[in-house]
């Protein structure tokens, strides 16, 4: 018999983004817009298989049937291009495309909940609400998500007693560029967030767009850790940090009656800061220098009975830029976030996050700029007990900021006229213990994008990946970007992807590639990048390129492969989890991929 270490399906997952992430993912509805394409459904399949508490796809018409001559046509949901869409039998016959794919999926994971609808009018009038008089759920998505039982609209922003929050994500998938444009504006409408994947050729993109103008990351969950240890002369008065300054005393003062074994596990954290009261008595302040800092490094070292044997004197010297550095309270980017408006003013209508940072805001200007203590020390050489001990301290230290938080966090809230529960505890705890890594990522419609061009911003992004352009300049993602981006704007314009007339004749090959390359130039020159009219090395954005793009593109024209849907599939599963649980930082706006060379 094997034994597993759990039982629980979810363990691995578990460990990513813990208990509060998977109560948010279960809390939380997907509503796919299209079925045909791959890259949704491997979304879609991406979040059962995880446990999503539900989903619903959502299209238009009839399952292929065997033997219907219309199966091979490029509006219908074809198997060969879709690993979700079975060859048609007995169990599709009479069935809708929506409620076919819905099956399939359903059986990846009995405990989520999966349905479908087929709207009553097309796909481009059911998100845009075009149809005169659309007040009913079968004619508009808007009232499709107000009216269903199973759907909580709006989302509850305030956290279960875990922390966790739902939310309903909209997904569109290889739709009509206009519907990507409807579907981006009715996202924010409803105050939702929204996935756009796209497959086109060998080239794809996933863009990611918030329920507002920006994700708050309560949880960024970054790979380096900064642990905030208080060693410098400010935190190690008696009065602001007792139990540490004790610890020190205690630990070091008989530091030459000690042997080898004693001498080298003293904690670092004890020697450094034994080395920064001794300065700060000696000197009067703490070395700003190079040479006094050079100098500060060598007195810990002279302390050492034997510097490379003993881990713990080189773990102090490889640190002491922690004691010598001015208390900096919390990063620059937080600071930023203080200050917004909606800090400052918060109401009845604020949501957790902007209540949590103005509670932040006060504990800062009472604490001397120093945020609450989140607790957790590094690994270090260290005896057994000296280690428990001063995890001990930090943590007892911990607990007492935490409660002076929480009560001005209840305050906060009982000004807005919210009960005091408003914020659980679990909330306020994961707050804090990520201060010094809150994350904010502004997020731009693709509505905004298609109708008011690019800003100041979305330029020197641009500019900055001409300048880091990939090993062969022409793989370059942004290239291909520009390139999907010229063919949207041509759909809208035209009805159909360019490359239409491609097989026709040379003559019609070349109108549609001069065509297609023009949109690309014009895009080029609103965000201000120089095209040159002959192709060097290396030497940036030339015609020749943009021509052989142009072609790619129209030769592709429109075309769906599932390898490529499968890829794009792994990664908006991956910025979807991210939405729901809160937690790891989604990407800004646009990622795109190069299946040609496999890059992104």
């Amino acid at each position: 018999k094997i034994i597993m270490a759990s039982d629980n399906k979810y363990d691995r997952q578990l460990r990513l983004w813990g208990a509060s992430g998977q109560e948010s993912l279960g809390l939380s509805h997907a509503i796919l817009i299209g079925t045909s394409a791959s890259a949704g459904t491997e979304l879609l399949k991406n979040l059962v298989l995880p446990g999503l508490g539900g989903f619903t796809t959502v299209d238009t018409g009839m399952y292929p049937q065997a033997g219907d001559s219309t199966f091979g046509d490029s509006t219908a949901t074809i198997p060969s291009s879709n690993f979700f869409s079975p060859m048609p039998d007995e169990s599709t016959k009479d069935k809708s495309n929506a409620e076919v794919i819905a099956g399939t999926l359903n059986e990846l994971n009995p405990e989520v909940k999966g349905g479908f609808h087929v709207p009553s009018c097309s796909i481009s009038e059911f998100i845009s609400n075009a149809v005169p008089g659309a007040s009913t759920p079968q004619t508009s998505l808007t009232e499709y998500i107000k009216n269903q039982s199973n759907l909580t609209y709006p989302p509850s922003t305030v956290p279960t007693s875990s922390g966790a929050t739902g939310t309903i994500l909209l997904i569109g998938n290889d739709l009509p560029a206009s519907d990507f444009l409807s579907l981006s504006k009715v996202s924010r409408v409803l105050g939702l967030p929204c996935i756009l994947v796209r497959t086109y050729g060998m080239i794809g993109s996933v863009r990611v767009q918030s329920a507002k103008e920006q994700f708050t990351v309560l949880q960024p969950r970054p790979s380096t850790e900064k642990f905030d240890l208080r060693l410098n002369s400010t935190s190690l008065t008696p009065s602001s940090f007792p139990s540490l300054s004790e610890f020190v005393d205690r630990k070091t003062a008989r530091l030459k009656e000690m042997d080898v074994q004693q001498h080298s596990h003293v904690p670092y954290v004890a020697l450094l800061c034994r080395a920064v009261k001794q300065w700060s008595k000696d000197k009067g302040s703490m070395p700003s220098t190079f040479d006094d800092k050079a100098l500060f490094k060598e007195t810990i070292k002279k302390e050492s009975l034997n510097y490379n044997d003993e881990l713990n004197y080189q773990e102090a010297v490889e640190k002491a830029y922690t004691a010598y550095a001015p208390d900096s309270g919390v990063p620059d980017e937080v600071k930023g976030l203080l200050e917004s408006s909606n800090v400052n003013e918060i109401s009845g209508e604020s949501n957790v996050f902007d209540i949590l940072l103005s509670s932040l805001k006060v504990y800062l200007e009472g604490n001397g700029g120093m945020p609450p203590l989140n607790g957790s020390i590094p690994d270090m050489t260290s005896d057994t007990d000296s280690y428990v001990e001063l995890q001990k301290i930090y943590l007892e230290r911990s607990a007492k900021d935490l409660k002076e938080f929480t009560e001005i966090v209840n305050s906060k809230v009982k000004e807005i006229g919210k009960e005091e529960d408003h914020i659980p505890p679990a909330t306020i705890s994961t707050f804090v213990k990520n201060v010094p890594y809150l994350t904010v990522v502004p997020s731009k419609s693709y509505f905004d994008e298609m109708t008011n061009g690019p800003s100041d911003d979305d330029k020197e992004a641009l500019m900055e990946q001409v300048w880091d352009p990939y090993e062969v300049f022409e793989h370059s993602p942004f290239l291909w970007w520009v390139g999907l981006k010229a063919c949207e704007m041509h759909h809208i314009e035209n009805s159909h992807w360019p490359g239409k007339d491609y097989e026709k004749d040379a003559e019609s090959k070349k109108a549609e590639v001069d065509k297609l390359a023009t949109t690309m130039l014009s895009i080029f020159e609103k965000y201000g990048v120089e095209v040159s009219d002959m192709e060097a090395e290396g030497e940036g954005v030339s015609k020749p390129v943009v021509a052989k793009i142009a072609e790619e593109m129209c030769r592709f024209n429109g075309a769906e492969m599932h390898n490529v849907g499968s890829v794009l599939g792994g990664v908006a599963g991956q910025e979807a989890v991210k939405i729901i649980t809160g937690q790891y930082v989604p990407i800004k706006n646009t990622y795109l991929f190069n299946g040609i060379v496999g890059c992104a």
